[in-house]
């Protein structure tokens, strides 16, 4: 964290030992006065200094003009007068003699019968004392006069009554002024126990459960207690002398921090919430409060800084928030998180333009598996399609539970175009259909089902949340009543476009198994004109449709995967027809060229799947010519080329398709395992009227030449692209001007009638 700098210091004061290890003469010898007389009760305080050093402070109570007034009437031959504590302890006296010596074993046996009176002592020397003696009930403290018998009865003739008198007033006076002096001592106790009592609470409040540091102004840390240890990691020796940058996260920005410096110099206070790293390095929430020290002159000398690590609290927000906004068995968000991310949504596209859609998604026959295998089975399909769910949306997109078996999937931002937006949010209803077609494993029970998906499409901000929801209902209604599995629309004109591709995706699948696809073979010629080679092409002869080019459905068959076993097929057909050809003279030159899909090439077993199929038609390898196109191996040429490199040494061939249209990459094309560039027919078609593309093909011819590539041109029309190509050296060409994709049959009889040069292609002189 960070804490702001200032650089006017601060005396903090604490209890410490008061005089350990000095002696009562050591104080006396402190504080004498300049008559060199005991003149004070000595009261003691610790403080620290600024530079680290303790200072020992004596107060004192003036007693001079106490011991004054009865020094000048009871001179010290004639006796004493003493105060003592309870414990006999020696506070002052008319002379120093010690305290044991006051508080002899005659006056403890007195004391103990009474708290006033008299009684005579016998000393060693043969002298002997009379003392009075009287104990305070207020104070804890005992008033001694003891006067020399001998000198005593001296005077009794002559002054007993004087002398009683004065005894009296002066041990009544001294009584008084004793309790003038013990009133002002207890004051001062009072006081030093209350100070006393206030540092045991602030070191008390200071070793609270709260993590506490001090600074100074400098912003560098000067103590920190246990808790602080506790929820840091960091103990005081490690901590002391570092700044509180010591626990920075990084997670804020340095904007945080400089707000936090301006309202702690503003309002010499900050308060919030902040993530800090422990030693250990882990980041945690705590709650941090800093407020700024003054001093004399109102300038900040320390900060004081409290945390709490409340890493707890916000785990029981979560908790309670997860309650509030999430399925319980899904863990999606519900209806309620749904809605407030649906208004967010629809306000969103409205001020950006962006096209969204909602999908409500219903499982077919969902109530006949809880009453056949039960509720248990019921919620394991529910949590197994959540999970589906989540797998084929976007990061940004919503998955939610409405409860039961209807799901909601919120996808925002799509596309500005509402043809292109309308299209992706089929693709993944589409997706979603099929991901929760596959078979379930519910606990050892293999289950199917299937799903009825409405779709709503929301423009311009247009709609509100609810006439949304409305609307994807009523779509995923239609979709129900039109057989089940499947995906509608609101809008009437999507809903006819989903109906017809919905029709043609059914005849595709069909169409494989009822052997309606066909080939079709364009050949493919060199400079002499003799057909070297044909490219494989792909009809579907509808039933009701008519001959169908492949720009009619293998889109579709990509996005239904149906693409695996189609281009299987071809494939298999290709190489059964090599194998034919082989065994014909007229034909056993001709290569065959298929275009491969890059789904087909990231299959896992693309490798293993063509060196099976060569071996199962025993075709000749070096006859078969795989076409592959350039914006499909972009994202994976390493995986590409590992799969290809094996086909390469059995000798198949490859082609780049396309090539020019795409990424058109060096680096793959040296990575790669080719055999051939194909100049894509866009480029040859206006070769004659652009220069660009003028440049592009020549380009790409010596791009082949230099790579040591056979280059074959695509689309050619024209004699006058014909002759275009071959002065820049192009020697194999396909296209209309030599022939269109023609049956077996027709392409076998145009071999077996070879043309033996291109005369009649070429211009005249």
């Amino acid at each position: 964290m960070f804490m702001p700098q200032s650089t006017a210091p601060v005396a903090v004061l604490r209890s410490g030992p008061l005089f350990a290890g000095r002696d009562f003469a050591d104080l006396r010898a402190t504080a004498r006065q300049p008559d060199d007389t005991l003149s004070f009760i000595p009261l003691l305080l610790d403080a620290a200094q600024p530079d680290g050093s303790w200072r020992t402070t004596v107060a004192a109570l003036n007693t001079d003009y106490f011991l004054n007034f009865y020094n000048s009437h009871l001179a010290a031959e004639q006796g004493q007068v003493a105060l003592l504590r309870y414990d006999g302890s020696l506070l002052i006296s008319s002379n120093l003699q010690p305290a044991a010596t006051v508080y002899s074993p005659a006056l403890r046996i007195q004391l103990a019968q009474s708290e006033a009176g008299s009684f005579t002592e016998q000393l060693a020397d043969g002298r002997q004392l009379i003392s009075a003696y009287r104990a305070s009930r207020v104070y804890p403290f005992i008033i001694v006069v003891r006067l020399d018998r001998q000198q005593v009865l001296a005077n009794w003739r002559h002054e007993a009554r004087f002398a009683v008198a004065l005894v009296s007033g002066i041990l009544l006076l001294l009584i008084g002024m004793a309790s003038v002096y013990y009133l002002r001592f207890e004051k001062l106790e009072a006081r030093r126990q209350r100070d006393e009592e206030q540092l045991r609470i602030a070191a008390a409040a200071f070793e609270s459960q709260e993590g506490i540091f001090v600074t100074d102004a400098n912003n560098n840390i000067l103590r920190v207690n246990r808790a602080f240890s506790t929820i840091t990691g960091y103990n005081e020796a490690e901590a002391v002398g570092q700044t509180p940058h010591l626990l920075s996260s990084g997670k804020h920005p340095q904007a945080f921090y400089d707000e936090m410096w301006r309202q702690l110099q503003s309002c010499r206070f900050w308060s919030g919430e902040i993530w800090n790293r422990r030693k250990s390095g882990d980041i945690y929430p705590e709650w941090l409060t800093i407020t700024a020290v003054s001093d004399a002159q109102d300038h900040i000398s320390h900060y004081v800084a409290t945390l709490t690590d409340i890493t707890q609290r916000k785990r029981a927000e979560e908790e309670i928030r997860n309650l509030a906004y999430y399925d319980p068995l899904t863990r999606l968000p519900n209806r309620r998180l749904l809605l407030e991310r649906l208004q967010q949504a629809v306000g969103s596209a409205g001020r950006r333009g962006n096209e969204g859609a909602l999908l409500f998604i219903d499982l077919d026959n969902f109530k006949t598996l809880n009453d056949t295998l039960g509720h248990d089975m019921g919620d394991l399909l529910l949590q197994d399609v959540a999970q589906r769910l989540n797998h084929c949306v976007r990061e940004d997109d919503t998955v939610a539970r409405l409860g039961g078996d209807e799901f909601v999937v919120l996808l925002p931002n799509l596309s500005k175009n509402c043809d292109e937006a309308a299209k992706l949010a089929l693709r993944l209803g589409e997706r979603i259909r099929l991901a929760l077609n596959a078979p379930y494993d519910l606990a050892g029970h293999d289950y199917h089902s299937t799903p009825s998906i409405g779709i709503a499409m929301f423009a311009d901000g247009q709609h509100n949340g609810d006439e949304l929801m409305k609307r994807a209902d009523l779509a995923l209604y239609s979709a129900k009543a039109a057989g089940r599995n499947a995906v509608h629309f609101f809008e009437p004109q999507m809903q006819k476009t989903l109906s017809e591709r919905a029709s043609l995706e059914t005849a595709l699948r069909q169409a494989v198994a009822d052997g309606q696809l066909r080939l079709m073979y364009q050949p493919q010629v060199d400079q002499a004109g003799n057909i070297h080679g044909a490219e494989v092409l792909l009809r579907w002869l509808h039933p009701s449709l008519g001959l169908l080019s492949p720009d009619r459905f293998i889109a579709l068959a990509e996005e239904t995967g149906l693409i695996i076993p189609i281009g299987q097929w071809v494939l298999e057909q290709a190489c059964f027809q090599l194998q034919q050809f082989s065994q014909q003279p007229a034909m056993a030159d001709i290569s065959l060229s298929v275009n491969i899909s890059i789904k087909q090439l990231r299959h896992p077993d693309f490798t293993r799947q063509v060196q099976t199929i060569l071996s199962a038609t025993r075709a000749p390898p070096q006859r078969l010519v795989l076409e592959l196109t350039e914006s499909d191996l972009v994202d994976d040429i390493e995986g590409c080329s590992h799969k290809m490199a094996p086909l390469r040494q059995t000798g198949v061939q490859f082609a780049l398709d396309d090539f020019g249209t795409g990424y058109s990459s060096l680096a793959y094309l040296k990575k790669l395992p080719l055999d051939q560039l194909k100049v894509d027919q866009s480029f040859v078609r206006n070769v004659m009227h652009d220069q660009h593309d003028a440049a592009i093909v020549r380009t790409v011819i010596v791009l082949a030449r230099a790579l040591n590539l056979n280059v074959l041109a695509e689309g050619v029309e024209t004699a006058e692209q014909l002759a275009f190509l071959q002065q820049q050296g192009c020697h194999n060409y396909q296209g209309y001007l030599f022939a269109q994709p023609l049956p077996l049959t027709d392409l076998i009889a145009m071999k077996q009638n070879q043309m033996h040069t291109l005369n009649r292609f070429t211009l005249s002189a």
